[in-house]
């Protein structure tokens, strides 16, 4: 009896000790229909991490992160939740909180982002949603200045200037509305909202014409400009479906990663890959990386796609179909003229022209945002074209190029400048002084641009103009020999000697031995 009740005793005392803990891990509602083995796998990884270590609250961020990567919303809600629990004062799991039940449950929202922003208020993203569910709620005030603090936070953020100019609409604050439209629609051009909601404030004030182009904008597809949002980045990183491969590939890219980008897409490349997108990508991925063999197939490979594939001609339009092929053959041009291959660069680049004329010929009654863009990459593709005649010496050819380039774009900057030096080195002085100005305006710190200035007013005999330009340059360089010099000779021509002096002694010191400026210096003092 005695032995039985010990016995009894001990697997009272070591039940609980041995005994497996249940875990209850939510389950997305449709993971049964699920096929996809790369999706069941990271879902099984992530889970048994939780059976593993139920009270890490890292593992059960991770399943969230898992979850919300694609779209599961509600358990992840549950998996946040309960890292919220185990760890009260981390920031991340209050802000995803708040993120996810922004619009299902703004009160809930509310309350979890506050207590975000309580621990870390430095968060624009974190503004932005708790903005939203204040909103949702009819709190304008206080959502306000919460758009406002996200604006300071992250000033080339749309979505602030957005919603400030929807709330100043509902309060019938018509001119302020328009301004924080108009820096949302500068910030993020083909944002649909923002286009209905200028409609509206243009027809209260009045500009009948306006709102109907407005209007018209509007009932195009919406284009989002990315929020910068370091944590939802952490969520997108557990994604493992191929529209997350995809896109994190163009995020990276976007980063100037192409290293990684290229990681991404070559999950995704097969022979069976039929978005061309993704071929696209890769192959500019690859060209980033110096990886020029590589690059040319994956870009041939589109191609061949755009050119043959059915499902391309049936999901795309004929004018994004020739778009997409203009910019294969530009980048095409980039990798050839990246590997010695001159000519046939300049192929690639007269191919990818050969498409402006079906679509910026088209400027008539079309959508104007979509037209610039046009302009803006024919006007660079000439502008490479220029770029490699100009390197093989080709000056005339690289200066009709230039000229092409700027009837697209007759105000960009670098197109005035690359036809000013294209002109400058077929000696043709007076017909680059025009560009440099151009340049000089835009830049009023571009010491090259300036000196030559300097230069084009020293051969007209312009000598107080030429000095005028040279003091410039030096006072952006103080070290800038060459422009001593020529301040040295400006002054020689106006007659002060001492000036000239001067200014040859400077090239002197800073360049001892400078055979012109003691010959100039001793020519100066024979003269005296």
């Amino acid at each position: 009896m005695k032995k039985l009740s010990l016995l009894i005793l001990l697997l009272l005392i070591s039940g609980p000790v041995f005994a497996e803990r249940a875990v209850d891990i939510p389950q997305p509602a449709d993971l049964d229909l699920v096929e996809e083995k790369r999706l069941l796998n990271a879902v099984e990884t992530a889970q048994k991490a939780v059976r593993n270590s139920p009270d890490d609250a890292e593992v059960w961020g991770q399943l969230g992160h898992v979850y919300l990567s694609h779209r599961w919303e509600v358990p992840a809600i549950a998996c946040y939740r309960q890292a919220n629990t185990l760890t009260p004062d981390d920031f991340r799991w209050l802000y995803f909180l708040g993120r996810l039940t922004t619009r299902r449950e703004p009160e809930a929202a509310v309350k979890y982002l506050n207590r975000a922003l309580a621990l870390n208020d430095t968060y624009a993203p974190a503004h932005l949603y708790l903005a939203s569910a204040l909103r949702i709620l009819g709190k304008l005030d206080a959502a306000q200045q919460h758009l406002e603090n996200a604006k300071t936070l992250q000033p080339d953020n749309p979505f602030s200037e957005l919603w400030l100019g929807e709330i100043a609409l509902a309060q019938r604050q018509m001119k302020l509305a328009r301004t924080h439209l108009e820096n949302a629609l500068r910030l993020n051009p083909r944002q649909s909202e923002a286009h209905a909601l200028m409609a509206q404030v243009a027809l209260a004030l009045g500009d009948k014409q306006t709102a109907k182009q407005h209007a018209q904008t509007a009932s195009r597809p919406t284009e989002y400009s990315e929020l910068s949002d370091p944590l939802w980045w952490d969520v997108l990183k557990a994604g493992v479906t191929a529209p997350l491969y995809a896109e994190r590939g163009r995020r990276y890219m976007t980063e100037g990663n192409y290293a990684k980008a290229v990681a991404e897409f070559e999950v995704l490349i097969s022979q069976t890959q039929k978005d061309v997108e993704i071929w696209f990508d890769y192959g500019i991925a690859l060209l980033h990386t110096g990886k020029y063999k590589d690059a040319v197939a994956a870009l041939e490979n589109t191609l061949l796609r755009l050119h043959k594939n059915e499902n391309v001609q049936k999901e795309k339009k004929s004018d994004e179909i020739v778009y997409l092929k203009a910019q294969v053959y530009n980048h095409l041009a980039q990798t050839y003229y990246a590997t010695g291959r001159t000519d046939e660069a300049i192929h690639a680049c007269q191919k990818a022209i050969q498409f402006s004329d079906s679509l910026v010929g088209k400027s008539h009654g079309g959508d104007s945002i979509q037209e610039s863009k046009h302009f803006e990459f024919f006007a660079n593709v000439h502008a490479n074209l220029a770029m490699v005649y100009e390197n093989t010496g080709q000056l005339e050819q690289a200066i009709l190029q230039y000229q092409k380039a700027l009837e697209l774009l007759p105000t960009k900057p670098s197109l005035h400048q690359g036809l000013a030096d294209a002109y400058w080195k077929k000696r043709l002085y007076v017909d680059a002084e025009s560009h440099y100005k151009v340049v000089i305006a835009n830049d009023a710190a571009n010491v090259q641009a300036i000196y030559r200035f300097g230069l084009i007013f020293l051969i007209q005999e312009l000598y107080g103009e030429a000095v005028s330009q040279f003091k410039r340059v030096i006072e952006l360089d103080a070290a800038h020999v060459r422009a001593y010099g020529a301040l040295g000779i400006a002054y020689q021509k106006l007659g002060d000697i001492p000036a000239a002096i001067s200014a040859f002694e400077t090239v002197l010191r800073l360049e001892p031995g400078n055979k012109n400026a003691m010959g100039m210096l001793k020519q100066l003092h024979e003269a005296k």
